[in-house]
């Protein structure tokens, strides 16, 4: 292994004493590790590691056997802060408590016969582990933004909503959306839809208050892209012009002169 585990699972030590220990480890929470590798180059101490090798010395923190037993306990995860964030289900501790299968030593006989494998059978469904889950993701949640992309091929049968803008509706998935365009907006695309032989119109924006059947799209924004004809596949290739031979002889090409013989 080109880098040492230990020396790093110190630096994550001292660096988040209140999330990390190599003596007492407290379970982590769910995404932690996406964190940590995010910081790889960025925290000062941690701005020589590569997120390669952070993985790899989480994925021997975790999987100790400090680790594991402190799974088996059950109880609040923690952040790097060392505050609670969510729970260990009881999935987790079932897993924490099977024994980790070891790898087989990189010297082993290659000659030995394989060992017939089984499929592992399919794991019971635990509907309250599942909804315990659920709610402990959605407690993480964290803040985006939810854009929604139609695509058309074809101009949309509108009407005058406003002085300023037009409205008409698109059948996506099953769902209707309804769109508010500007004219501006409208305008270019009823120009696309009359100058393009063959065109695709991207209209994007947030998802805004339902209606019958769908939702409206909010402050939408219209790209329209022209599509090129693909060239027919089946369609001959043109015979290639061949170039003239050049002459056999620096006679040949030009009428050929005798000579008579006079009387």
């Amino acid at each position: 292994m080109p880098y040492e585990i230990n020396p790093i699972l110190d630096r994550l030590c001292a660096a988040f004493p209140a999330g990390f220990s190599r003596t007492a480890p407290k379970p982590l929470k769910i995404g932690l590790g996406e964190e940590v590798m995010a910081l790889a180059g960025v925290h000062p101490a941690l701005a020589d590691l590569s997120r390669t090798q952070l993985r790899r010395a989480l994925q021997v923190y975790t999987g100790a056997a400090a680790y594991r037993k402190a799974l088996v306990k059950g109880g609040p995860r923690y952040d790097l802060d060392g505050q609670p964030v969510g729970e260990v289900t009881p999935d987790q501790q079932a897993d924490a408590r099977r024994p980790r299968v070891p790898k087989a030593p990189a010297d082993a006989d290659a000659t030995a016969p394989p060992r017939p494998r089984h499929p592992p059978p399919a794991p019971r469904r635990d509907e309250n582990a599942e909804q315990a889950l659920l709610k402990e993701v959605i407690a993480m949640a964290v803040p985006g933004k939810l854009d929604v992309t139609l695509k058309i091929n074809q101009r949309p049968q509108a009407k005058p909503a406003t002085a300023q803008t037009v409205v008409f509706a698109v059948q996506a998935e099953g769902q209707t959306v309804v769109v508010e365009l500007k004219n501006k907006m409208w305008n270019n695309l009823k120009t696309a839809a009359e100058t393009y032989p063959q065109w695709v119109a991207a209209i994007t924006g947030p998802m805004g208050e339902a209606v019958e059947g769908g939702f409206r799209l909010v402050n939408p924004a219209v790209q329209v892209f022209e599509k090129k004809a693909k060239p027919d596949a089946a369609a001959p290739p043109a015979p290639e012009p061949k170039a003239p031979e050049p002459p056999t002889s620096p006679a040949e090409g030009y009428a050929r002169m005798t000579l008579k013989r006079r009387v």
